[in-house]
């Protein structure tokens, strides 16, 4: 007991020059730190005075932004974005060819959803102040859905129309990298969302573009060669008869409700419907099993024939798996000659325009139209003995790819290959108005 009470206080000591020492060491310490991190602010004030990029502001520029609205055919407006730099320090604008006096500044336009676009100024010239800028799609044919301008000048005639909803205008330095300055605006007079999928198709064009302006990889078959020589410009890839294109497979190219096929073509023959030899595919997403009448022996979301002189679009409906056909009855497909053919899907209706203007219908079933298997067409989907429920309902059942210039089959004979040129192309979520593809059909674009 005794030594336990002896020991128990020794424990608890302390010895006064040990914390004497320790206090020192912890000072000392403290000391070192603070020296180092004086010494890296002087470096880095010594340096910024070196370097500019240190210590330089960002650009100073005022302005402010609007919403111009431009007339369009058939009583219909667009509206494109405006910017007005008012007072600040010099700048140009990336791209801008001539008057780059001032520190370079990039704008960018974002649309509703996010996109980031990089519209090209090239055509600007000389100090910027002063001067309304107009932003929109280049509305040219040889332009496509991802292609915007800035220019001094307000846009006229027919104007791809912009994504509704607020749009942002991002001016943003070059040199220190900052965005300088940030503009938002509605769009009320545009459309509801940018195609799918749409552009030029073809080998080394580079420019068949997703929603979100992504260059969609295609897979080539056969030989195709593109050129310029459509409207306006316009890209165009001939197929040779013996070739076609893949566009892979996503979720966003499968539909079971709204949707536009919107293309230019220009087929070497057209002849009769009656006659299958002259039946090309020009778009599709489906695969033919064998050949044969039998409405189970195809599976398509959909299918855009030229049959002959006339047009074919083709389903499977969503409830009864039944295998439809609308076919044109008007022979307007000319050989030789640009056709510009829309589809659109909505409210359980089909509608095929050629040049802007809608074709007469007749509707069959089977996978084998009226034309050859001798079935008698009717002029409404609720005339034929086995109608779908509630009109045209797709079925987006498959994962195939979607195909250009040849249908997917799986066995020979069935391919339909198509032999002529396929120009701008485009495919939508919803159904394009009549102005909206009437629009198209005067501007040479999808």
């Amino acid at each position: 007991m005794h030594e336990m009470q002896y020991l128990f206080p020794e424990m608890t000591m302390r010895d006064p020059k040990t914390t004497q020492g320790i206090s020192e060491i912890a000072a000392e310490i403290l000391i070192i730190i603070l020296v180092l991190v004086i010494a890296a602010i002087a470096y880095a004030a010594f340096s910024g005075a070196l370097n500019p990029l240190f210590t330089k502001k960002s650009v100073y520029v005022a302005g402010s932004a609007g919403i111009d609205t431009i007339p369009q055919s058939g009583g219909s407006s667009a509206d494109v974005l405006t910017f007005l730099p008012k007072a600040g320090d010099p700048f140009y604008l990336t791209g801008q060819k001539s008057g780059t006096t001032g520190t370079q500044v990039t704008l960018k336009a974002i649309s509703p959803t996010g996109l980031v676009l990089s519209p090209d100024a090239s055509s600007l010239s000389g100090s910027l102040y002063g001067k309304t800028l107009f932003i929109y799609p280049n509305s040219s044919a040889a332009a496509t859905q991802c292609n915007y301008v800035i220019s001094s000048n307000s846009p006229t005639g027919t104007i791809r129309p912009m994504t509704q909803g607020t749009w942002n205008i991002q001016m943003i330095d070059n040199t220190v990298n900052v965005i300088a300055g940030s503009y938002s605006q509605q769009v009320k007079n545009g459309a509801t969302a940018l195609p799918v999928a749409g552009g030029f198709l073809g080998s080394g064009t580079g420019q068949f573009y997703d929603v979100n302006c992504n260059p969609v990889t295609e897979t080539i078959n056969g030989q195709v060669t593109t050129s310029t020589i459509a409207p306006g410009n316009m890209t165009a890839t001939y197929f040779n008869g013996d070739s076609s294109i893949q566009i892979p497979n996503s979720a966003g190219l499968g539909f079971n409700g709204s949707m536009t096929i919107s293309m230019w073509f220009n087929p070497t023959t057209a002849g009769s419907a009656s006659n299958s030899g002259a039946w090309q595919q020009l778009i599709g997403k489906g695969l033919t099993n064998t050949a044969g009448s039998s409405s189970t022996n195809e599976n398509d979301n959909y299918q855009l024939f030229q049959l002959g002189n006339q047009l074919l679009f083709e389903w499977n409906d969503a409830n009864t798996g039944i295998h439809y056909q609308a076919i044109t009855t008007t022979t307007s497909v000319q050989a030789n000659a640009w056709n510009y053919v829309a589809v659109t899907v909505q409210n359980g209706q089909v509608t095929i325009y050629n040049n802007g203007v809608a074709q007469p219908l007749v509707y069959d079933e089977g996978n084998v139209p009226y034309t050859v298997s001798g079935a008698t067409p009717v002029t409404s989907l609720s005339s034929l003995p086995n109608p779908p429920t509630g009109g045209v309902q797709l079925a987006n059942n498959n994962n195939y790819p979607v195909n250009v210039g040849e249908q997917n089959a799986a066995t020979a004979g069935n391919d339909f290959y198509y032999t002529g040129s396929i120009g701008s192309t485009a495919i939508y979520g919803q159904a394009l108005s009549q102005t909206q593809i009437q629009n198209n059909y005067a501007s040479y674009t999808a």
